[in-house]
């Protein structure tokens, strides 16, 4: 039992000091090619940042409703219009240091509203889970579709057949959720193999209304990227910024590994300013879902009553 609290410290310190060399990655190239970034951002098109803001916005709340969905599965009469204020609510969370945010944030506002904790956390647990499942098929999907990645798509091909084997063992399946839950308790909320393959394929329409919120971003910004390419470069940079532990909303870490993979295809300056405006994007999603799907909630409560 000692182990898990020195596993979560060493893990937090770590995704500490790789939010940190992310940020200084970042912060070093803005400085050294300030030139070009200040060029690009001032050639910005406001309507498209526009369209890329309410993609993203598609993108977290299909999240969202998959989440309420899991929670309605386990007998509890929600209204997803109430519920989607608990997920957006939640998920500022993320932008607070320490890895256990966004999920304390959604569950507990469930807690809050009459769902038992224990369907709370384990809905919320399942949730993250079969996100990250879901963004590594994205990553194989815009791999396989772009030249340069072919073997990566085949590593994961394999990689995620193996597992769903592995897992659809009973005894193999208890090993790996006890040994995976070490790690992260979110590990413990995994199911049965056919629901966890299931609610998998759920998310990956949202990695996808991300990579084109991104590619929207890059037009407003004239850079010219395929869909393809950017598939695996959001999807990637995004699983980055979530496993590394501790670092607020994976500041730093996105960011880095976004501008590493776009910068040879569109030029470092112009792959940090997009990175950066990305990051803007997605705060003021965060933020927008927050402030609307409060609203609409408060409103229904009032009819309802």
């Amino acid at each position: 039992m000692k182990s898990r609290p020195l596993l979560a410290r060493i893990s937090s310190v770590l995704g500490i000091a790789i939010g940190i060399a992310g940020v200084a990655f970042v912060t070093r190239t803005l400085i050294s090619k300030w030139d070009e970034v200040s060029d690009a951002f001032s050639q910005v098109d406001a309507i498209n940042l526009v369209l890329s803001l309410l993609l993203g916005l598609a993108a977290m709340t299909s999240i969202g409703w998959i989440w309420v969905t899991m929670i309605v599965a386990r007998s509890h009469n929600v209204r997803h219009r109430n519920a989607m204020a608990w997920y957006f609510t939640g998920q500022l969370g993320k932008y607070v240091p320490g890895g256990i945010w966004p999920i304390v944030g959604r569950a507990e506002l469930a807690v809050r509203n009459g769902i038992p904790r224990l369907d709370a956390y384990a809905s919320t647990g399942l949730s993250l889970v079969t996100t990250y499942a879901a963004a590594v098929v994205t990553i194989g999907i815009g791999a396989a579709a772009t030249a340069g990645h072919r073997l990566i798509a085949v590593l994961i091909a394999i990689g995620l057949i193996v597992a769903y084997a592995a897992f659809s063992q009973p005894s193999l399946r208890a090993v790996i959720i006890r040994v995976a839950t070490r790690v992260s308790s979110s590990a413990s909320s995994l199911t049965d193999p056919k629901r966890l393959a299931r609610l998998t394929a759920l998310h990956v329409p949202a990695w996808i209304l991300m990579s084109l919120s991104t590619s929207v971003t890059a037009t407003a910004f004239g850079a010219k990227i395929s869909i393809a390419d950017m598939l695996f470069i959001t999807t990637t940079s995004w699983l980055a910024g979530f496993v590394v532990v501790g670092v607020p909303g994976g500041i730093g870490v996105r960011e880095a590994v976004f501008t590493s993979l776009a910068g040879g295809i569109i030029g470092t300056p112009m792959a940090v300013s997009l990175a950066l405006m990305s990051r803007v994007v997605f705060i003021t999603v965060d933020l927008t879902g927050a402030l609307v799907s409060s609203v609409i909630s408060r409103l229904n409560k009032s009819v309802e009553s």
